[in-house]
Order: structure tokens, then C-alpha cells, then sequence
């Protein structure tokens, strides 16, 4: 089974194009594990892999995904016995919201909100900073990492008062933590 790991931050992420290290981490032992949305899918994947005595192969694009030419790398084929799942909930809240003014023709000020994250593993809290260094990121990049998935989520879920968009104050989102060493929360 395989599992891709990004070689650069994706677009909306701060950093993007920007190599991620991933690589090189894994290798280091910098890497323990990654953090995938759809638990029950990748609970449901590594127990068939497990039944099988497979192999779990992180891998990454030698270019850009799916361009010609392009073929996939391995950085460490891992056993099924040292692979394991762990339920990650991550909760984001609200900290504070801002008016930030954007230069341009009218001049406008946009809504700038700074988030708190906080996560448990198989029901134990755990300091997000160390999930972060765990999964190979810095903190912030971790935090930039699944923004995205936060946003997308409270789309979908936000609510309107008088005409005006309100998102929710918390949102909690279910995730994979895929251990590829020996490493448990």
C-alpha cells in the first residue's frame, strides 16, 4: 500500500512550492507519522494491509503529480506489524477576529481571525506544538497545513443572521494518525 507524502507545501499554504523535507526527516527519524483526513477509510485500509502482512511504501513525486515524466520515489517501505492507526480529533476555536485594511482602489478592510487548536488522540489530549514536530512541520506550518480543511468545513457548516455569514466559534474535525515507527500517543 502506498502512501504519499508532499514533496513541496501546497498552494494555499504560506510557504507554497517550498520543498517540505519530508524526505529527509522520514529517513532522520524527524517524521514519526501523518495526519490524514477520513480516519475510517485509512483505519479500514492499514487493517487490511495488517491482515496481509503488507507493506506500507511512503512515497513521493519525483516532479509534479501526474505530469509526464513524472514517476513516484520511495522513501521507506515499512512493515505492517510497525504501522498502526490513532484516532486524532483537532479542534479549532475562534481566539480573535480583526479588521485588517487592504490597499486597492476603494481600500477595504477584511476579516482577519487567528485560530487556537487543540487536539486529542484516541481520547488523550495532546500538545498540538508536539503533534506538529511529530508529523515533520514547525508549528505554524502545521497549523497553515490543515487551515484549509478548517475552512473548508465551516463553509459548509456556517450560518446566516440578518444577511450575515457567521462561522462557528469551534469546529471539531476527526483525523488518521498513520504511525510508520514504532511511536504511539
Amino acid at each position: 500500500m502506498n502512501v504519499m507524502l508532499s514533496k513541496t507545501f501546497f498552494p494555499q499554504h504560506p510557504k507554497a512550492g517550498e520543498p517540505t523535507g519530508f524526505k529527509e526527516k522520514v529517513k532522520k527519524g524527524m517524521k514519526l507519522h501523518t495526519c490524514r483526513c477520513n480516519y475510517d477509510y485509512w483505519k479500514d485500509r492499514i487493517a487490511r494491509l495488517q491482515e496481509r502482512n503488507g507493506v506500507l511504501s511512503l512515497r513521493q513525486w519525483s516532479g509534479k503529480p501526474y505530469e509526464k515524466g513524472s514517476h513516484t520515489e520511495t522513501i521507506l517501505d515499512v512493515p505492517a506489524s510497525m504501522v498502526e492507526v490513532q484516532r486524532l480529533v483537532m479542534r479549532r476555536t475562534k481566539d480573535t477576529e480583526s479588521e485588517v485594511y487592504v490597499e486597492g482602489e476603494d481600500g477595504v478592510f477584511a476579516k482577519a481571525a487567528q485560530y487556537n487548536y487543540f487536539a486529542e488522540v484516541e481520547g488523550t489530549p495532546i500538545d498540538v506544538a508536539t503533534l506538529a514536530k511529530n508529523d515533520g512541520l514547525s508549528l505554524e506550518d502545521f497549523k497553515a497545513w490543515f487551515n484549509p480543511v478548517f475552512d473548508e468545513y465551516a463553509k459548509q457548516v456556517q450560518l446566516t443572521k440578518d444577511g450575515e455569514v457567521i462561522e462557528p466559534s469551534e469546529l471539531a474535525l476527526t483525523f488518521a494518525v498513520i504511525h510508520f515507527t514504532t511511536f504511539r500517543y
